[in-house]
């Protein structure tokens, strides 16, 4: 693995700004330089996307420099110095009166995190009774998922849900972030599914719900847990707070054998009926299956061919599982982020073991000679200017620009669809 410094991976700060992003009708406030808002503001605009035109006139506000999220008190040395009391003032005042919100949020930048202002009591003299989470430490040089569940954990804190009576057949999803790439196909896929199995999903968390259904987060049955990086902590809490029960994924269900287990394991706790549901992927397993035996005929691909992934623990134990066994194609090395979670870990160390493959983890990405990468853009394309040759598949933020129309996902029957879709026209073309 590479060192994570030497890495365009992002940190505690990004995961918290993006899970606080993530609500639906929140406004988060950044007390910081510039220079830490405009990545945030820009992505969490093509997620969840404010502003229709790209105009620079749009949004000219000094707390918001053209960009319609993550509002910043662009503070300079001056105030690490003196303080950022009259920006912070200057900029709540300025929210509560022109802009719309149900839950406010005020996240310190790591410098500003040392200047020691009260963000909540100024917060309150502005804002009142409404409702507010502040985040005075960012964590410093911890790691995105990290930080997400931080901010996750310090939303239920502040809306403060009261223990609820259980609705049957309902369901939480904890662990998806605007950060991941294709977070808003993957809710649409899991909704779906779920829903073929008369499962409804009362609260994504983080993962673009409102105020007021993470207020019913405890009416749920089960709390599903779908990357334990960016989910167990929580779970746990809601847990230990509620009694709330919570399933923990193998890792995302990427796949059909993947996929078919995590609906028959939660229609079972639930009592649910995964008939529709598995009709479903089989319908899907026919249809990749005539577009896999065709280019293999022609070709001999997919088989054989070295592969590399980059993501958390989870998110590679998922991938690898897919292409190993279904597409038979070889795991060759990993870039892990997040190396956090110690269950996502082993479970993932014993997989290449069975497989005989125990120094995969050990082999930098950077010298591997896999033919197919699945990776963020930004890995993608430093790999490229390494001089590496391969084919590459997009997975994660940052991405190289393709706008996706359409959502898309790499989790559940549609997103093995579309891995099947890629890999195939990668590898030919």
């Amino acid at each position: 693995m590479r060192n994570y410094l030497e890495s365009i991976t992002p940190d505690s700060l990004s995961g918290i700004i993006f899970a606080l992003e993530g609500i639906a009708g929140s406004v988060v406030l950044l007390n910081g330089p510039t220079g830490c808002k405009f990545y945030h503001s820009a992505t969490s605009d093509n997620q969840m996307i404010r502003q229709l035109e790209f105009d620079p006139l749009n949004y000219p506000e000094k707390w918001y420099f053209g960009q319609p999220r993550v509002p910043c008190t662009y503070i300079d040395s001056s105030d690490y110095v003196y303080g950022s009391r009259q920006k912070l003032i200057e900029a709540l005042e300025y929210i509560r009166k022109n802009v719309k919100f149900d839950i406010a949020a005020i996240v310190n930048s790591p410098g500003a995190a040392l200047i020691g202002d009260d963000l909540e009591g100024m917060a309150r003299e502005i804002f009142g009774g409404k409702k507010l989470v502040t985040v005075e430490t960012p964590g410093f040089s911890s790691d995105v998922c990290t930080g997400f569940e931080h901010g996750a954990l310090s939303l239920i804190h502040t809306l403060n849900p009261r223990r609820t009576s259980t609705v049957k057949k309902t369901v939480n999803l904890l662990g998806l972030s605007l950060y991941q790439k294709y977070y808003s196909g993957d809710l649409l896929e899991l909704k779906r599914l779920l829903s073929l199995c008369g499962i409804h999903v009362g609260c994504a968390l983080c993962a673009g719900s409102s105020a007021r259904e993470i207020n019913k987060i405890s009416s749920a049955q089960l709390n599903i847990v779908v990357r334990p990086e960016y989910g167990l902590h929580t779970a746990e809490y809601l847990k230990q707070r509620f009694e709330t029960p919570y399933y923990l994924c193998d890792g995302p269900p990427i796949g059909f054998a993947a996929t078919e287990h995590f609906l028959q394991e939660i229609c079972e706790i639930l009592g649910a009926d995964v008939c529709n549901a598995k009709e479903d992927s089989l319908r899907a397993r026919a249809n990749a299956y005539v577009h896999i035996s065709r280019v293999n005929s022609l070709t001999g691909l997919p088989k054989g061919v070295n592969v590399a992934v980059e993501g958390t623990y989870s998110d590679i134990y998922a991938y690898f599982k897919f292409f190993a066994e279904y597409l038979g194609m070889i795991p060759e090395s990993a870039l892990v982020f997040c190396p956090s979670v110690d269950v996502a870990k082993r479970r993932l160390e014993k997989l290449i073991k069975r497989y005989g493959l125990s120094e995969l983890l050990e082999r930098d990405i950077y010298d591997s000679r896999s033919e197919l990468v699945v990776a963020s853009g930004a890995t993608i394309a430093r790999l490229r200017d390494s001089g590496m040759e391969f084919v590459g598949i997009e997975n994660a933020l940052p991405s190289l620009g393709y706008l996706d129309v359409i959502p898309k996902t790499h989790i559940g029957v549609s997103g093995a669809l579309l891995l099947v879709e890629q890999v195939l026209n990668d590898l030919i073309l």
